[in-house]
């Protein structure tokens, strides 16, 4: 049983009623009615739209959340992170090696954004066991809201020759199951656009089996697309929403 959850963001309404009177965050109250459901799950996902920079924390339109929040959703039973989106690089460079030292310190698997290009060759695709089944698992973005790479870290931008390679390499590997998470699309619009629907038609002639969607904030429809290439169904979810976030014009 597999559970892929939307966007999980940090607006500033969030990160003030998150805090305690000690100056931490406590979000456990966030997920009481969900931790079950989550739990219920082989192996859940969720795509984490904010950087965990340190302080000082904030919400749109440059992210960074309290440790806290990624700590609550581990706890909430999240077994896997996509990390790569148009808010990774909010806090520039710095940020995106601090969350990627954050998770890992929190033993939380992730995959989109590295410390570095031998990182990415040895972290993508990410292999996860699941119930003795291989899943390969993947996270693209369509950018960083213009925000450039200025070191050595690394961000898996939307590349078709790349995708391709790493599709490739988790075949080499004997994946059973091939996982891309796209964060992709136009924010608000309810239908996928052009752009989206070429690209499932790319990913479906790649071979891949679950197409997961992010980054309209809103839900876009799903389908199950068959490949006669392959001669066998994908799972295709445009975009699943918002998870978590106080997307209502405030900061």
């Amino acid at each position: 049983r597999l559970t892929f959850v939307g966007d999980a963001m940090q607006h500033g309404p969030q990160i003030r009623a998150a805090r305690t009177a000690d100056g931490n965050h406590d979000y456990s109250a966030c997920f009481t009615h969900l931790a079950s459901d989550i739990a219920d799950a082989d192996f859940a996902v969720v795509n984490l739209e904010c950087p965990l920079g340190g302080k000082p924390y904030s919400g749109y339109p440059n992210f960074s959340a309290p440790d806290a929040f990624a700590s609550a959703l581990r706890n909430a039973g999240f077994d896997f992170f996509a990390t790569a989106n148009n808010h990774c690089l909010d806090r520039r460079d710095a940020g995106l090696k601090r969350t990627i030292q954050q998770l890992d310190a929190l033993n939380i698997p992730h995959v989109g954004t590295y410390l570095n290009a031998a990182a990415r060759d040895t972290l993508c695709p990410q292999l996860v066991d699941v119930k003795g089944i291989r899943m390969a698992m993947m996270s693209y973005t369509y950018g960083t809201n213009g925000i450039p790479v200025q070191g050595k870290v690394v961000v898996d931008y939307i590349n078709r020759d790349r995708i391709a390679a790493h599709i490739a390499r988790a075949r080499q590997l004997q994946a059973d199951v091939i996982c891309v998470c796209m964060h992709w699309g136009i924010e608000y619009k309810k239908l996928p656009v052009d752009a989206q629907r070429s690209l499932a038609d790319f990913l479906v002639e790649q071979g891949v089996d679950l197409i997961i969607g992010s980054h309209p904030h809103v839900v876009e429809p799903m389908e199950i697309r068959h490949s006669d290439k392959w001669n066998k169904d994908v799972l295709l979810v445009y975009s699943l929403g918002n998870f978590i976030s106080t997307q209502n014009g405030t900061d």
